[in-house]
């Protein structure tokens, strides 16, 4: 078993090699599954396992994202200066492009996430498509971020008819907090239902035909818009 200042010594030959040649980006790497990819994002769904650090890598897009499972890490910056912190379920992250780091997880369970890298540094400049009376804003949603390529929305998505009803006006993921039964209907097609949990992911693309409802259960989810 390694010591503490063993593992110290370890993340800071880390450092130094780090800066002594080029750094590869965060993504691929082991603990991490590539959901989706398209043009304008990739998403990313994240494991930080206890006493397994990444390599020093750099940011080479911006990107946004949300925690699935209350965990801690440990980041250490290419000064050798380390901060550990526990997330919270349903926290709402961001990191710039060029951010410069070691990551590593330091408890059980791990902390788990899906990211989404922002590949376009600017707007799509495409219009919102005509879908139907926005869902947002509505009771009980709280919008947590809002900047010029994306929108984010972290509520309680409740089945029912009280319950949003949610076409996709622009390209939207969709991530899970809890448990429930999704129902998914496109056109004149019998709906389907789809279980999802705590972290499961959904991709809509701008005017997406498809229609979606809770069925059952009252998950909270965090939804993101992209402009």
């Amino acid at each position: 078993m390694k010591t503490p200042a063993t593992l110290t010594l370890v993340l800071l030959a880390m450092v130094a090699v780090g800066a002594q040649q080029p750094l590869p980006p965060p993504f691929p790497r082991t603990n991490a599954t590539k959901l989706l990819e398209n043009s304008r994002i990739n998403v990313w769904d994240i494991v930080w396992p206890k006493g397994q650090p990444t390599a020093m890598h750099r940011h080479i897009y911006d990107q946004v994202g949300t925690y699935y499972v209350r965990g801690g890490r440990t980041i250490t910056t290419p000064d050798g200066q380390a901060r550990s912190n526990m997330t919270e379920v349903g926290s709402l992250s961001t990191t710039r492009k060029d951010t410069t780091h070691i990551e590593e997880g330091n408890t059980d369970p791990s902390l788990r996430a899906v990211f989404i890298e922002l590949k376009q540094t600017a707007p799509s400049g495409v219009r919102p498509a005509d879908v139907g009376a926005s869902p947002f804003p509505r009771d009980g949603a709280q919008q947590v971020q809002d900047d010029d390529r994306v929108t984010s929305w972290d509520f309680t998505w409740a089945a029912g008819p009280q319950g949003m009803t949610y076409r996709a006006p622009v390209e939207t993921v969709i991530v899970w907090l809890g448990d429930g039964t999704l129902r998914v209907t496109t056109g004149d097609a019998p709906a389907a239902s789809v279980p999802v949990k705590a972290g499961s992911m959904r991709h809509l693309d701008r005017g997406s035909p498809e229609t979606l409802q809770m069925a059952d259960g009252a998950p909270r989810v965090l939804l993101f818009q992209f402009k």
